[in-house]
């Protein structure tokens, strides 16, 4: 068995694998540093839960998820949270897009970019990490755990809002209330084992959607969408980059080093 720290989101966290690839997959995440803050196994259990749904996936990377699982359920005890969304940066602060997969949140982040330019970076493109602080201020940080794009920059941004995404034939975007906006999160975040793990997450939760501004986006992908979404969220007039960022150039900018 393989034994690895690495850090997520300001924390040391030691995995225990059965495959090499973990340590690949984790690579840009590695730390000497020898002191964790709790340890990480893909247990056998969850990976026959995986191997159901998804029979066709090979052993490593299913413990690839088992693992990610396995994180997401200790981060209540550490004041953080795994959502899943892809989660932007725009002049430093953070932005997440939430909906269902396939729904278009990587395309839309993608036309922030390709619109906006150099002002927006990549926090990460599928499963960053919330953390809460004592403060109030709840930043948000990448993992290696990033979507089939593999978006994610080793960035963290202190949180301006969220954004839930609805395909629709017109572009419309409205304020979401914290009574709506509790189904709509719980979808998207990950519900830990432990029955005090999941009540420390609802508070931590709770927390999220009355810090935060929340907004619905239903949309197609066009430039209009992008301005009713920025708008909204940075409060700014929108104005477009004097040059277009292509989606070459999007892909190489926001994926680490393999």
């Amino acid at each position: 068995m393989d034994v690895f720290n690495m850090e997520l989101a300001g924390l040391t966290i030691e995995v225990k694998s059965r495959f090499e690839y973990l340590r690949w997959f984790c690579r840009n995440y590695l730390t000497d540093n020898p002191v964790a803050d709790f340890s990480v196994y893909a247990e056998d259990k969850r990976l026959e839960e995986l191997r159901e749904y998804s029979p066709e996936m090979r052993d490593e990377f299913l413990e690839r998820d088992a693992v990610y699982s396995a994180i997401a359920s200790k981060l209540p005890y550490h004041d953080r949270v795994a959502l899943h969304g892809a989660c932007i940066s725009y002049k430093g602060k953070g932005y997440l897009f939430t909906a269902a997969s396939g729904t278009g949140k990587s395309t839309h982040i993608g036309l922030w970019k390709r619109y906006l330019g150099e002002d927006v970076g990549i926090v990460n493109g599928d499963k960053p990490i919330f953390h809460i602080k004592p403060d109030g201020t709840i930043r948000a940080y990448d993992t290696p755990w990033c979507g089939k794009e593999g978006w994610n920059r080793k960035l963290s941004a202190d949180m301006a809002g969220i954004c839930f995404i609805r395909q629709g034939e017109k572009n419309a975007i409205r304020t979401v209330d914290p009574e709506e906006a509790i189904s709509l999160m719980l979808r998207q975040m990950f519900h830990p084992y432990e029955p005090e793990a999941t009540g420390l997450m609802l508070g931590l939760f709770d927390q999220i959607i009355t810090e935060l501004p929340l907004y619905m986006l239903e949309c197609d992908i066009s430039e209009e969408a992008v301005k009713l979404s920025f708008e909204a969220l940075t409060g700014e007039k929108y104005k477009r980059a004097e040059k277009e960022t292509t989606y070459e150039e999007i892909y190489k900018l926001w994926r680490l080093p393999r």
